[in-house]
């Protein structure tokens, strides 16, 4: 015969057992939507990754072709970061920063040699623009 007791006692490990479904449940959502969210993130970033080196391997490429007046110091510094453009993958993306920030540094290695400056830089707004 249940007592009083026994039945207390049910409702309390029944909340309990749908605390813990529920909060499984949660977890498993909350991990399913989160993996969803990181690999859209992740694409979305390493499109933008992937974009800028072939900007910088396209940039090399067109000077290489265009030299007027190569020198052996810009021809080196270009092929370099034409390479470095073309052999950049990301199997190994230990150190995938490091090697982004390198080839961003030769970039502006051969900006600095070719006197070009950012189109930022160059650019002063018309002084009689207003808003």
């Amino acid at each position: 015969m249940l007592t009083c007791d026994d039945f207390l006692e049910d409702i309390a490990n029944l909340e309990k057992h749908y605390y813990n479904t529920g909060y499984s449940s949660g977890w498993e959502q909350g991990k399913r939507e989160g993996e969803k969210e990181g690999r859209t993130l992740g694409y979305k970033q390493g499109a933008l990754l992937a974009k800028e080196i072939r900007s910088h391997q396209a940039f090399a490429e067109t000077l290489l072709s265009n030299l007027q007046t190569p020198t052996s110091r810009v021809t080196r510094a270009l092929e370099n970061l034409r390479d470095m453009c073309s052999e950049f993958t990301i199997e190994n993306t230990e150190d995938l920063i490091e090697r982004f920030n390198l080839v961003k540094a030769k970039h502006r290695q051969v900006c600095s040699l070719l006197n070009k400056q950012k189109k930022s830089e160059t650019q002063s707004p018309s002084p009689d623009l207003s808003f």
